[in-house]
């Protein structure tokens, strides 16, 4: 079955902030702009904070400087630029829909950073807070960013380009979609593993270690993905436990598949210039257990981003005009 996609359903609330045609006067001596609150189509010549604890909705706001969403925090910014680096701090959420980002997304223990039609001039970075205890998500939709490199929490990129690579070591999962990564994937530790359908990798692409499922490519169950992904390097899946299902790729370089446990599922519909080196078992259609895992992944997601963003929208309201 078709996974469905309920990214591209995900509604972009939008409120015009009407008539406001303002320069925002720095909050503090060292220009920063402090947002509690919403604003509209104005540009602010300085950086923008989001105070611990507060929510910040903007529409159409340019923001020429760096920005950072500090603990418990959220921002909404639609229709906008950020020209400087995006800090999103213990337990922050940042979202952007149809928003041009010129530097990276640095999430420090967030609870998650949500990209939806929007494009970033460099990468998206996600760690684990020192004490923190916030597994954080990255979900990339239809948007365009330069590397994704995580280290906690969730991983979706669905309908994107990622012009560099995908890194993730100790993640709960990486699901990749309709994406073109034009790098290496790499993909080490995670816990839940992750699926790499209709997608383009212009690299090698590695799964190493942690759990499953683990599924590249189709599998036999017609519609499960709608075509092919290709592999420019090497193909790569060990020592992963919890089921890797392998079908339906075009790989430039070397398949290898060894010491996972069970042992890999792999089928007869790959196409492969370099050398087959597998312990594999013939493909069997996915459990529905498998299905509903992958499909729970996105409508968690989703739930999540929803749930913020009315959030950020409902106190950035209630707060008032923030500049």
């Amino acid at each position: 079955m078709k996974l469905p996609s309920k990214a591209a359903a995900l509604a972009t609330a939008s409120l015009a902030v009407g008539g406001v045609a303002l320069v925002a006067t720095p909050a503090q001596a060292d220009l920063v702009t402090l947002c509690s609150g919403h604003g509209g189509a104005v540009t602010l010549p300085t950086d923008l904070a989001v105070p611990e604890g507060e929510s910040c909705y903007l529409d159409g706001t340019v923001i020429q400087g760096d920005v950072t969403v500090r603990a418990d925090a959220n921002l909404h910014i639609i229709g906008g630029e950020i020209e400087g680096e995006v800090t999103v701090q213990g337990n922050g959420y940042f979202d952007a829909s149809s928003t041009t980002l010129g530097d990276s997304v640095v999430n420090n223990g967030s609870f998650g950073t949500h990209l939806e039609e929007s494009t970033s001039g460099a990468g998206v970075s996600a760690v684990p807070a020192e004490g923190g205890s916030t597994d954080g998500f990255v979900f990339v939709v239809d948007s365009s960013v330069e590397g994704l490199d995580s280290e906690v929490g969730e991983v979706y990129v669905s309908g994107s380009r990622i012009g560099g690579d995908v890194s993730a070591d100790g993640t709960e999962y990486v699901d990749v979609y309709d994406t073109a990564v034009r790098g290496d994937l790499s993909v080490t530790g995670s816990a839940g593993g992750g699926i790499l359908c209709d997608s383009e990798v212009l690299g090698a692409a590695t799964y190493s270690g942690g759990g499953g499922p683990v599924a590249v490519g189709a599998g036999e169950q017609e519609g499960f993905c709608e075509s092919l992904n290709y592999v420019d390097g090497d193909l790569t899946v060990t020592g992963v436990t919890g089921g890797v299902y392998v079908d339906n790729n075009i790989v430039g370089g070397d398949l290898s598949t060894s010491d996972n446990q069970p042992v890999a599922q792999v089928g007869d519909n790959n196409r492969v210039r370099g050398d087959i080196l597998t312990e594999e078992v013939a493909l069997r259609s996915f459990a529905a257990a498998v299905t509903e895992e992958f499909e729970a992944h996105e409508e968690g997601l989703v739930e999540q981003v929803e749930e913020a963003r009315t959030e950020t929208i409902d106190e950035a309201m209630a707060a008032g005009p923030a500049f």
